[in-house]
This record gives C-alpha cells, structure tokens and sequence, in this order.
C-alpha cells in the first residue's frame, strides 16, 4: 500500500523516562529537557512549514503527547486532533513499574527482552504486538494526506516499520528518538534534527 507523505514525533523526555518507569498508558509530565526537545520539534515543523500548512494532525490522547504537540505547534497556528490509535502500548500491570522491580519479578521476560519497547510488547497483560499492529494499520490506511502525527516510543517504531514495510523484529530495532521528526515519503525516511 502507498500511503501519503508522514512527519512522526515522539513526545519529549518525561520523568518516567529518566526515572526508568514503563509509562505505557499512564502519564507523567515533560522534563525541562523534554520541552526544549518539543520546541526543538516546533523549529523543525516551522522550517517546512510552507508544505505542511495544509497537513492533517492527530496526537495521542495520553497528556505526555499533547503537551509535546501544544509545544511544537505553539505560535503555527495549528491544531491537533486526539486519535485514540496513537497512543502507547500499555504493558498492562506493569505500565507505571520501574524496569528494576520488572527485572526481579519477570526475570525471564525481561531477560528475552532486547530494550524497554520489546519488553513492554512481552507484558503478560499487556497490549501485545498484534493489537499495536492492527490499530497502527488502520490510522495508516485512514490517512488521506500529508500528516504530522504525535505519538510514542513503541507506537512510533511500528508506524515506522508500517511505513517502511519492515518485519516486527525489524521494528524492535529502531531509534526512538525525542526531539526529532521523522518524515517518512514513499517508504524513504529521512530523520530531520
């Protein structure tokens, strides 16, 4: 499938992220380092702007997300609409739980693991990656034209992959960046930084 020219970014550093917490579907608010990264974000929107007034904009609806999107949208005269379809993958119980307290009591899992996202993809309870795929998929096909879409780490690396056409191990591999877009034209991306 083609699918119409995507600008994706990850929502700025919180502190859970520098806490080493799962967030999943939980929230926490944006470090100071996280909103100079959403600004960041900002700055890079405005140098393309010219080609992106006209864009669609979804955000997760998860606080973390649209804190990043009122950041980097600040003063472009842009707005944003919540989809339910960006939002992280819950972990289930352990969204919220140190990765430490998961390596203790999940030791196998969090051994198989090969970083926090394969880990929350592997939560007993959790989302898991057939679910992430199928609703990645459906807001992918839905798009119609040029879009910026706020989302999160895990999230971010399957709609890259989607868009991409890689496998899920593929997937797993893939920078999750904060601060940066990753603009993604004919299966091409190109990280703009």
């Amino acid at each position: 499938m083609t699918y119409p020219t995507v600008y994706l970014l990850r929502h700025g550093q919180t502190q859970w992220n520098v806490a080493a917490r799962l967030q999943g579907r939980l929230d926490s608010d944006l470090t100071e380092q996280g909103r100079a990264q959403a600004l960041r974000q900002g700055a890079l929107l405005s140098e393309h702007w010219g080609d992106l007034r006209a864009a669609d904009i979804l955000c997760s609806p998860l606080g973390r997300a649209q804190a990043t999107a009122h950041l980097a949208l600040d003063g472009l005269g842009a707005e944003f609409q919540a989809d339910a379809r960006l939002r992280e993958i819950t972990a289930g119980s352990w969204d919220g739980a140190h990765l430490d307290e998961i390596a203790r009591s999940d030791a196998p899992l969090f051994e198989q693991a090969r970083n926090s996202f394969e880990l929350m993809f592997l939560a007993p309870d959790g989302e898991g990656a057939q679910a992430v795929i199928a609703r990645c998929t459906d807001l992918l096909d839905a798009l119609s034209k040029t879009s910026i879409l706020f989302t999160h780490g895990a999230t971010l690396c399957v709609l890259r992959g989607l868009l991409r056409g890689l496998t899920f191990e593929e997937m797993l591999d893939l920078s999750h960046e904060q601060g940066c877009i990753y603009k993604i034209e004919n299966g091409v991306e190109t990280i703009l930084r």
